[in-house]
Formats: C-alpha cells, structure tokens, sequence
C-alpha cells in the first residue's frame, strides 16, 4: 500500500513539472512580453506567475493602461481586492483615457466593490460605467444584480425594463415580478398606497402574477379589507392549484376572523378535486380534521397522503400523532411522536429547489443563491 502512495506521489511530481515546462514555454514562446506571459499564465489558471508577469509588465509599460487593469482583476479574483481596489482607482482619475476604455475601468473597479460586498460603492461605480456605455448588457446584467441585492426594487425594474428592449425581448412575467417587489417593499414600509398602487400596476403587467395577488391580499388584510383580501388569495388558487398551499395559512385566519371557517374547508376539498395528489392539501385539511376533532377523518387523509409518499417523514409523523390521540399507544410509536414534536403541517417550512435553503415563507427570490421562483 505504501509503496502505491510513493509511485502516485512520483507520478504526480513529474505530471506537475512537465505542466510547468510546457507553461514556461508557451510564455516564452509569447514573445517575451510580460504582458502577453501574464495572459498566457492566467490562461493555464497559473496566479502567481499571472501576478508577477503583470507586476512585470506595469513596471515596464508605467502609461500602458491594460497590465494595470488586468492586474487589479487578476488581484480581486485571488482575494485581494483591497489592492484591486486601489489599482483600478487610481487608473479612474488618468487623463485622457478613451470613454471605451474608462468603462472597463469602472466595471473593473465595481466588480472589485462588490467583491468586498460595498454594494452601495458598487452600484454607484456600475452606474458610472453603464453612463460610458449605456447598452452594455453585461454592466447592465451585473448592476441589475447589485439592485436586487440592495433591495433597491424600483431602480431594479428600471433596469429590468431597459436590458428588455436591448435586448427586444418580452419580459412581461419577470418586470411585474419585479413591480410586486416594489409594492412588498412599500407594504413592508406600512406605505399602504404606494403599496397598492404597485402591485396593481404588477397585474396591469401581467394579470396573473401570482406574487402580486398574494402581497395585495396582506394589504387588504391589514387595512382591515378581509374580504378583498380572501378575493386576492383565492385567485393564485385559480390560477395556480399546484402553489394554493402559499395561501391556507392566511386564508385560514381570513376565514376565522369572518366567522366563516367552514368554508376553508369546501375551499381545500376544491382544490382536491383538481389537483388529487397535491400533498401539502391533503395534510392541511387532515390538520384541521384533527383540530376539529374528526381523527378518522384525519386519519383517513393521511393513510392517503402516505399512499402518494411512502417515505414521508411528516406524514409519518402526523399518523403517530393520531394514532396516540386516539389511544392507540401500540401503533402510536410514541418515541417518534416525542422525537419530532407534533403535527408537522402546524410548521410549514418552503425550500429552495436550486440550493435547498429553508425559509418559514414562500420566497420569490432565494436569498442565498439569487434563483427566481424555485420556492413554488
């Protein structure tokens, strides 16, 4: 065994130095170009001699724009972005600079803020940029980025709107996406008007926006306007039966509130009807069978919701809560009732399809890897 460790041992030591002549050569074979060895380098993903070529380079070449830039990108993407930072500043404030070129400076050094997570610098730099190149898509794109990060919604439609006609594409579902945003961010900021006059410009964009006929029925729930509210809510169920589950909770105490409760239930039993095998349905109406007192029906809810999902923890769970209510001890397993603490569709949680990150509401956009619509 130890001696097949020392042979890959070998192996690897003369793989990386043949790696190494021939990089040296085709730097070499470069011209003799600092410059031109250091793009050779970044190109065999070699840093530090991508690093120490360019060093070389600038010393060489002090008035030559290119060996700075591409030395403060090569320092950024190796972690060192306070002296990329430093780098591409200074190159900002060189006389005579072609517009063409002082945009690549800008996208360079706001790229370098954003790295440092400065993102008020950096959206202020790629602004400075896109002003010197005004429809470049990939500034464009990067900034639209920075927008949505710093929860700057209305200048992140603004931009939305305008990467659309450069690109003469119809993004109808994503601009009323982002107008609902705006209209989320004034509900937050109890600004009810601005709020509602967003998301209803949200559906004039697109009248089936889901996200926007769910932020309006919060409005209206917190102004007090419950049946509106249940209107708004209602039609994502009608549009959208596979993502109803986004509204029971707050459809629930809509319906509470009015004294109407029975009718949560007619509404599930509905969505059943067009959507049979739709889980989350099946285990909210099972936990307000279970509420209600009704323990066969429940019962009888969850031996079907098992059936879609043999290994369904929650529903699992949910069986041993029942059966222990019942007084079945022996089928209750009564340690996993005790392990996992209750009727798992009182706690709801939505994960992210793209990376898996949990959130105890439905996102839009996932707030660890940016993706749009993966919660629903």
């Amino acid at each position: 065994m130890i001696w097949i460790i020392l042979i890959l041992c070998v192996i690897a030591v003369i793989v990386h130095r043949i790696w190494v002549s021939v990089a040296a050569k085709r730097r070499r074979s470069a011209g003799g170009s600092p410059f031109v060895g250091g793009l050779v380098a970044l190109l065999d993903g070699d840093y530090n001699s991508a690093i120490n070529l360019l060093k070389e380079a600038v010393r060489d070449q002090p008035q030559d724009i290119e060996p700075y830039l591409r030395l403060g990108d090569v320092l950024r993407d190796t972690g060192e972005v306070k002296r990329a930072i430093q780098i591409h500043r200074e190159l900002t404030v060189r006389p005579g600079i072609p517009k063409k070129t002082m945009a690549r400076i800008f996208l360079s050094l706001a790229r370098d803020y954003a790295a440092a997570k400065r993102y008020d610098r950096a959206s202020a730099t790629y602004e400075q940029a896109l002003n010197l190149a005004p429809e470049n898509e990939k500034i464009m794109e990067e900034l639209l980025q920075i927008y949505e990060e710093m929860g700057e919604w209305d200048k992140a439609y603004l931009l939305r709107r305008d990467i659309a006609k450069v690109r003469k594409v119809d993004d109808t579902h994503m601009l009323a996406l982002y107008k609902a945003y705006i209209g989320k961010m004034y509900l937050d900021r109890k600004d009810a008007k601005r709020a509602e006059s967003n998301l209803k410009d949200a559906l004039k964009i697109d009248s089936e926006c889901a996200a926007a006929y769910l932020y309006l029925g919060d409005l209206y729930y917190e102004m007090g306007n419950i049946d509106d509210a249940i209107s708004a809510w209602r039609r994502i169920i009608t549009l959208y039966p596979e993502i109803a589950y986004i509204t029971f909770r707050r459809l629930e105490k809509a319906f509470y509130e009015k004294g109407r409760f029975e009718k949560i239930v007619d509404l599930y039993n509905d969505v059943l009807e067009r959507n049979p095998r739709d889980i989350k349905t099946i285990m909210t109406l099972a936990n307000i069978q279970r509420k209600k007192g009704n323990l066969d029906e429940a019962l009888r809810l969850c031996q079907t919701a098992l059936e879609l999902e043999p290994e369904s923890r929650r529903v699992k769970q949910a069986l041993a809560r029942l059966y222990y209510e019942k007084g079945e001890t022996e089928r209750s397993l009564q340690a996993m009732v005790e392990a996992f603490n209750g009727f798992s569709s009182d706690e709801e949680y939505y994960y992210c399809s793209n990376c898996g990150h949990k959130s105890n509401e439905v996102l839009w956009r996932c707030p660890r890897c940016k993706a749009w619509e993966t919660f629903v």
